[in-house]
């Protein structure tokens, strides 16, 4: 792949896992059902609230821990990385498109925690629980984002192609009259 689709597919690989990570916040997480003495109690659980029906009476609903701002926010660094992407790509928008997929993955990773603990909670009994379509829409969302952030990593600079050869860069130098080799590392390219 060359680098101008590269750098024209980073911002739209981030600009998807936004849209499907904003989606996903929305839609419900996991659904979890209990046997009960007069039937089951259904909980399902979002990126915001969490709606509780027991039998024979109307659902209860109520805030649940607030998943969904952390999500927000790494769909939010997400989305500078697109801006930066599309109308300045570089160096900027590759840390900005890494930093966005780590949160991201991170925010993701402790909403699948959730359902990790429902699981195995030893208090619950039975297979009840379920994974929703927002749960489904996050995961993609992250591997989306750990794409674009996989796409955005820079080529060595052209102008420096000694750096990019590993026997010139790690060749063995003279030691210094400290004592102590020192390591050169490469340019940085801004």
């Amino acid at each position: 792949m060359g680098l101008a689709a590269r750098r024209f597919l980073v911002p739209v690989l981030a600009t998807l896992a936004v849209a499907l990570a904003v989606t996903g916040t929305f839609l419900p997480l996991f659904r979890n059902e209990q046997p009960f003495t007069s039937g089951t109690v259904r909980t399902v659980v979002g990126a915001w609230r969490t709606h509780v029906t027991l039998p024979g009476r109307d659902e209860i609903s109520g805030p649940s821990a607030p998943l969904g701002a952390a999500l927000l926010v790494g769909a939010a660094i997400l989305l500078a990385a697109a801006i930066l992407g599309f109308r300045r790509p570089g160096p900027a928008a590759s840390r900005t498109t890494l930093a966005g997929a780590a949160f991201l993955l991170g925010a993701v990773g402790t909403v699948g925690t959730l359902g990790v603990q429902w699981l195995y909670d030893p208090g619950r009994t039975g297979p009840g629980l379920s994974l929703e379509p927002g749960l489904w829409l996050l995961i993609a969302a992250a591997l989306t984002a750990m794409a674009a952030a996989a796409l955005s990593l820079r080529e060595p600079a052209p102008g420096r192609p000694e750096w990019a050869d590993p026997a010139v860069a790690y060749a063995d130098t003279t030691t210094p009259p400290s004592g102590v080799a020192i390591t050169v590392l490469p340019p940085e390219r801004e």
